[in-house]
């Protein structure tokens, strides 16, 4: 008996943790925002993305040093088509049906995309994700995989300790069953 109560107990703590985690990455709603400020004004950036089930934006304000770079990567990715230039603006906007897919924003400091996932086929849209990544890259200097490898390493972690925690709490209870019989 005491053996299917901890069992149960366990089962019960572990699911609702595993389900919390499941619901977040569910809804594939995150934002984020990095700021870059050196005593070089050169290297000061920022970039903030936000992604969920409908709607894919990328934002980021950097030194017009760097825009050369991103403009060659813009150009070499989405090409001519749909492209406008006013001035020092760069603007590439894709519809499709009477339907805006994505619309894509270059000034001398300045980049913002704004893909529409309801309209914008998935890959559309894995491209503008991708493409944001290596632009992310290129404005702030980071390395994406890296970055992934540590988020990684901080999610062992967390689980490790939840793990502990749940160890802990397993052995509480099994302290009070025996002393409550």
């Amino acid at each position: 008996m005491i053996k299917v109560f901890l069992t149960t107990a366990i089962s019960l703590f572990l699911m609702s943790s595993l389900f919390a985690q499941r619901t977040s990455s569910t809804t594939k709603s995150n934002t984020y925002s990095i700021n870059f400020d050196t005593d070089d004004k050169a290297d000061n950036s920022s970039v903030s993305i936000k992604r969920n089930d409908d709607i894919y934006k990328f934002s980021a304000r950097f030194h017009e040093s760097k825009t050369g770079n991103i403009k060659k990567m813009l150009v070499d990715k989405l090409g001519d088509t749909g492209l406008t230039i006013f001035g020092d603006v760069y603007r590439w906007i894709k519809n499709e049906n009477g339907d805006k897919l994505y619309d894509c924003k270059l000034t001398d400091n300045t980049l913002k995309i704004y893909v529409d996932k309801e309209f914008a086929n998935s890959n559309t849209v894995v491209m503008m994700e991708e493409l944001g990544a290596s632009l992310k890259e290129a404005i702030s200097g980071t390395d994406s995989k890296e970055e992934g490898k540590k988020d990684a390493e901080r999610a062992f972690k967390i689980a490790e300790r939840e793990l502990e925690k749940a160890k802990k709490e397993l052995e509480k209870a099994k302290r009070r069953l025996k002393n409550n019989n």
